[in-house]
């Protein structure tokens, strides 16, 4: 055997030495081991670590994998970050991949409840009347305005009423409606799962209209 043969032989030995001499996974730790996130899009990132049979950190060679199906709870990236979404319990777990080490973190999240609020309760137009004076905005439970969370106008029957949302640096959501034709219909201020309904009566011009708001039958000519 030549030289050069033994050299190629002792290297190839050595890097299956090396090999066999890299660390194992033999335990899997995640920091912190219950998770609390208390507000929306509140966020909190969980610490994994592999260890070796002594105890020690393995840094290079190994992957980790982190997964959930509550999502619609909060969002998980894979470098471990969760990110509060609405008030529930889940859980994420963790992988080592290659092996049967897991480690399951229970996830909690807590978000305070609100509501949609309004100046207005019912309204009265005419058709082809406009208003640009209604307003919405989201409350905590204790009553305080919510900065930021501003709620998206619709109508159940846009052929009655007409809705454009107003975008504008005011701290409410306020709504452009249009009168379009005679009917009873709700325009909704949505956040999220929020909602905060307004019912909106239109007359025509030739309806008769009785003091409690009721439409009174046409007499017959």
């Amino acid at each position: 055997m030549t030289r050069n043969s033994k050299r190629a032989l002792t290297g190839v030995a050595m890097m299956a030495l090396s090999w066999s001499c890299a660390p194992k996974p033999a335990s899997l730790t995640v920091e912190p081991e219950r998770a609390v996130l208390d507000g929306y899009e509140s966020s909190l990132k969980l610490d994994a670590r592999v260890l070796d049979a002594n105890g020690q950190p393995i840094v290079e060679g190994v992957d980790v994998t982190w997964f959930s199906t509550d999502t619609g709870i909060f969002k998980l990236d894979q470098d471990g970050t969760i990110t509060a979404r609405a008030s529930g319990e889940g859980k994420v777990e963790v992988e080592v991949v290659g092996t049967d080490l897991k480690v399951v973190v229970p996830v909690r999240v807590k978000i305070a409840s609100a509501i949609v609020t309004s100046h207005e309760k019912s309204l009265s137009l005419w058709v082809g009347q406009e208003k640009i004076d209604v307003w919405a905005e989201v409350h905590s439970e204790k009553g305080a305005f919510i900065e930021g969370f501003k709620p998206e106008w619709s109508s159940s029957d846009p052929s009655i009423v007409k809705v454009e949302n107003l975008v504008d640096d005011r701290r409410q959501a306020w709504v452009k409606l249009t009168a379009l034709k005679s009917g009873d219909t709700y325009i909704t201020a949505t956040f999220r799962n929020l909602t905060y309904d307004i019912i909106v009566r239109v007359y025509a011009d030739d309806e008769e209209i009785s003091l409690d708001g009721t439409r009174k039958p046409k007499q017959a000519e």
